[in-house]
């Protein structure tokens, strides 16, 4: 989600800024390292300096105890002892002025390595606090991704398991669509099968509903039919014994024909009560 992607850019941001402040630090290591070279460089140079004064010194004094020495063995006059102290006085307050320019341009350097390292000390110490606390960030937000990533893998299990549900329950639909569909068919071909049929009967019906009219037509034409009915219905119930076959075949169709014309009125009557 949107959620996870901003935490991955942030824990890419986080990351990025302990690497600059990881690079950071290796510049102040490596500029405290050179301050440390020039320090012992220094304190190498002032010891050399020393030596060097002290070799000097060593110089001028065996120079003047060997003037001297010379001044006793030949007995020199007032004037070249007069010169000798003036000119060991003046050596020794130029080695004595160049001592302490030395001693204060050491102390000078020695100030302002001292201040440099102090200040490189302060800042590596802030460096490393902050890298402790963006490395613990760095931490917290790794966790967070891991435990967003599988969240999201769990999430992703779980749509993966409802798509396989889901495929297999359409599939199983359709299976049952396939014979519903041939049941529809059948069943609309039916249904067109019995529609022609209900168009077969009703002309039927229209046909016997004109019969029917023609027939109460006649009925209703007449009372001599009912006479003639009398007449021949006893004329039907005669017995067959003394007939031949002619008036037995004549009474037979009159008894069909009585039949249809009855049946024919009842129903006529039974819908005219309807």
């Amino acid at each position: 989600g949107s959620g996870t992607r901003s935490k991955v850019l942030l824990a890419q941001r986080t990351t990025a800024t302990i690497m600059n402040k990881l690079k950071n630090f290796k510049s102040r290591y490596e500029m405290e390292s050179g301050l440390r070279q020039n320090f012992e460089s220094l304190k190498e140079e002032i010891i050399d300096l020393k030596k060097n004064h002290e070799e000097e010194m060593k110089l001028l004094q065996s120079q003047s105890n060997g003037d001297v020495n010379v001044q006793i063995n030949t007995a020199p006059g007032e004037d070249l002892l007069k010169k000798l102290n003036e000119m060991r006085q003046e050596y020794e307050a130029i080695i004595q002025k160049n001592r302490a320019e030395v001693e204060k341009w050491y102390e000078s350097k020695m100030e302002e390595v001292s201040q440099q390292v102090h200040s490189s000390s302060q800042e590596i110490e802030s460096s490393n606090q902050q890298i402790s606390v963006l490395r613990r960030e760095f931490q917290s937000l790794e966790i967070e991704l891991q435990s967003q990533i599988s969240q999201v893998d769990s999430l992703q299990s779980n749509l993966d398991d409802t798509e396989r549900r889901y495929n297999l329950q359409l599939q199983q639909i359709q299976g049952m669509i396939g014979p519903l569909e041939e049941e529809l068919a059948s069943i609309r071909c039916e249904m067109e099968s019995q529609n022609e049929e209900y168009k077969m009967l009703l002309g039927i019906k229209t046909r016997l509903e004109q019969e029917i009219q023609q027939y109460r037509a006649l009925l209703q034409e007449g009372q001599q039919g009912i006479r003639y009915r009398h007449q021949l219905i006893n004329f039907l119930s005669m017995p067959s014994g003394k007939e031949d076959s002619s008036n037995v075949c004549i009474r037979n169709w009159c008894k069909g024909l009585i039949i249809s014309i009855f049946t024919t009125s009842t129903r006529i009557h039974m819908e005219s009560k309807s």
